[in-house]
């Protein structure tokens, strides 16, 4: 694809996704306020953090809860975790209820406390077994069933695994072109995803170290890939759906936002946010956002010196403009981060796959 050019939308199943750049499912990240934001900046498809499969379908409270689908963020895909194809199967049956667009299985996440349980990458050790999962699921359900995966487990097998998901079913695939051994280190493998493009008739979307319009094109254009998905480059920089939705429409993209519009967003982020989980969960969740918008400026001393004490959202408010002056008032221009650059911390519950 040249830099001209404007790709068609991505379309799974019969969901049309336009423009082809999917916000990547990363757990404690996109909940339904920051889904709701990025598809307001243009991301043609949002997808939840991932949840239980068990706990959807024995229909456990708290994960029901994160089942939290909103009319807006249309068209939305639920991402689950697990293993067993009859509970993986019923769990498809509760996410189709509940009124999402597709549901993706976590066959990415390489942290050790998924894998050791035989979940996320450990599945791609075994392509017979994601048959058979993706196979219960797609003969369960109306709504397309997709995948999520890795080039491999040490060695790439990406082209198996998703010939696999394809024989079974499987509307669409997903591959972050690191290994599982290769963790988030490294540069992505665009020659395993060409590979994977090249042996499978159902879309393919690219994921890793997608975080502009120039590396989405480049993505798109050395592997053939039919959309892309953006995971650390949208985290403190939801504008970057904005910029691919101009460019891949072929319109000017964007400028990137003034001050005045990033202390708006921040705002209307931590607006939702209490809006969804209340006051006493937002303070404490809303810490690691802060500090993401704010990266590698004057903000982060003010926000380092705060963040302990806030105890009310009227001190995230407060914060935010406090924040943002620091900014303003800078002696040198400030330059801000686009997105992250390296994985936030290594815990399971930061798994972005």
């Amino acid at each position: 694809m040249s830099s001209s050019d404007s790709p068609p939308p991505l379309i799974i199943g019969d969901i049309v996704c336009d423009p082809p750049v999917v916000l990547a499912p990363m757990a404690a990240v996109t909940n339904p306020p920051f889904r709701l934001l990025c598809r307001e900046m243009g991301a043609g498809l949002v997808v939840t953090e991932m949840i239980s499969a068990e706990g959807l379908a024995h229909k456990g409270r708290k994960t029901l809860q994160m089942l939290d689908i909103r009319e807006d963020e249309h068209p939305v895909s639920v991402q689950i975790f697990g293993r067993h194809p009859e509970l993986m199967a019923r769990a498809a049956e509760v996410i189709q209820d509940a009124g999402a667009d597709m549901v993706d299985i976590n066959m990415g996440c390489p942290m050790r406390k998924v894998v050791s349980s035989g979940h996320g990458a450990a599945l791609l050790k075994r392509p017979d077994h994601i048959y058979a999962i993706i196979k219960a699921m797609a003969d369960a359900v109306d709504i397309p069933v997709t995948a999520k995966i890795r080039a491999g487990w040490e060695d790439t097998n990406a082209v198996e695994v998703a010939q696999a998901i394809e024989a079974a079913g499987g509307a669409a695939v997903t591959i972050h072109g690191r290994t599982r051994a290769e963790m988030f280190e490294g540069h992505p493998d665009l020659a395993a995803i060409a590979a994977l493009k090249r042996h499978v008739g159902i879309p393919v979307i690219g994921n890793g170290d997608v975080r502009d319009v120039e590396s989405a094109r480049a993505m798109m254009a050395e592997t053939g890939c039919d959309g892309v998905m953006i995971a650390r480059g949208c985290m403190g920089y939801p504008w970057v759906f904005r910029e691919l939705a101009a460019a891949f429409q072929g319109a000017p993209v964007p400028a990137e936002p003034t001050l005045e519009e990033r202390r708006d967003v921040v705002t209307r982020h931590a607006a939702l946010y209490v809006e969804t989980y209340g006051e006493v969960r937002s303070v404490l969740e809303l810490r690691k956002h802060l500090l993401w918008y704010f990266r590698d400026t004057p903000a982060e001393g003010v926000l380092k010196r705060r963040l302990a004490g806030l105890t009310s959202m009227a001190d995230v408010y407060a914060t935010i403009d406090a924040a943002a002056e620091a900014c303003a008032v800078a002696a040198a221009p400030v330059v801000f981060a686009r997105g992250l650059e390296r994985h936030p911390n290594r815990r399971p519950s930061a798994c972005s796959t």
